[in-house]
This record gives C-alpha cells, structure tokens and sequence, in this order.
C-alpha cells in the first residue's frame, strides 16, 4: 500500500508484487466497504504508514487485509504509534466530512451521524494536506489488539534491530509489526 519506491522496484524485480495507491492506479482503499477480486490471494501486504490516515472505522481496515491474504499469508506494518495506553482518535465521530481552507490554513468540517456540526483547526498532515490528514496515533496495545480483532496470530512487534532485513529503528516506539493469517486446517 503505496510503498516507497526504493524497495517496491526491488519487490516487483523479484517476486509477483504491484504497489497501490490511495490517489491514483492502481487504486485501493483499504477501508472500502468491499475491495476488488484482483487484490485478493496474496502471499503478502506491506503497509507503510497508511493506518494513521484511514477513515474510521479503522477495524474495518484490519479485516481487509486479512482477507486479502491467503492462508498463512503475512502482514507486514508500519504505522506512526506511540507509548501511551490507548490510540488517541482525532476526530471519533466522523462522518460526512471534508478539508477546507480557511484563513490560509485547513480545517476539517464534520457532520456527525447525529447530525451535530464539528469544526476542527490544529490539523496534522503527513508530507501535504489532503489525503495525508492524520486521523489517529495508535497506541501499541491497540495496534496487536485490532490485528486479533481481524483473525491474525503470531503478532510480532520487532523491537531488535534486523539490519540484514533492514529492521532498524532509533526510538522506543512505532517498530515494524508482522502478523499472519493462519494457515487452513
């Protein structure tokens, strides 16, 4: 899910691999109500920094990327997360919302399910704004209990660094996280 290019061209030089993208083809939205056959039976999803942008519910997420994997099948994550106990959720009661520009800086309006009018200035963008709005800071807690939540197992935050993999990060939170869909019986 819109991988870094310096290693999607070497994914794509040695195994069956397409990059995706929010914005443009190949086109996934991971928080889609239902997603297209042609991302389905794959071996492996890597997803760099993308949960942290996802329109809740972010659970919904988590689902389909396990159903887009095969038995046994991996997940490979990064998301932006930090140390305290739960994720904190920017805006918990989106809905129908949009980004506006306002007073030459963004604010995001929201019109919640019950109808309530919500405004919010302060925004985080991660490299512009746009798609890029930062909806959440998960916590680590949260992050292993979605990936439950949606059916993976052998959870594995990976706080040692694993250079010869290219695992390496300098502080004490948001490490690379892999999870597996079980295998059929």
């Amino acid at each position: 899910m819109t991988d870094w290019e310096g290693y999607a061209d070497r994914l794509a030089e040695k195994f069956d691999y397409q990059n995706t993208y929010y914005h443009k083809e190949p086109r996934l939205d991971i928080a889609a109500a239902s997603i297209a056959p042609k991302f389905m039976g794959k071996d492996f999803i890597i997803s760099s920094d993308v949960f942290e942008h996802v329109v809740p519910p972010v659970s919904r997420a988590f689902e389909n990327v396990y159903k887009m994997l095969n038995p046994g099948g991996v997940f490979v994550l990064t998301v932006p997360y930090g140390t305290q106990r739960e994720t904190v959720e920017h805006f918990p009661e989106l809905d129908e919302f949009s980004v506006v520009e306002k007073d030459c800086s963004f604010v995001l309006r929201n019109k919640t399910r019950a109808g309530v009018v919500e405004e919010f200035n302060d925004l985080v963008f991660h490299g512009g704004p746009g798609t890029t709005l930062e909806m959440r800071v998960f916590s680590e807690t949260a992050l292993a209990q979605h990936l439950k939540d949606a059916g993976f197992v052998n959870i594995k935050v990976h706080r040692v660094a694993d250079l010869v993999h290219g695992i390496w990060w300098p502080e004490p939170w948001a490490f690379p996280i892999s999870a597996r869909r079980p295998k059929a019986c």
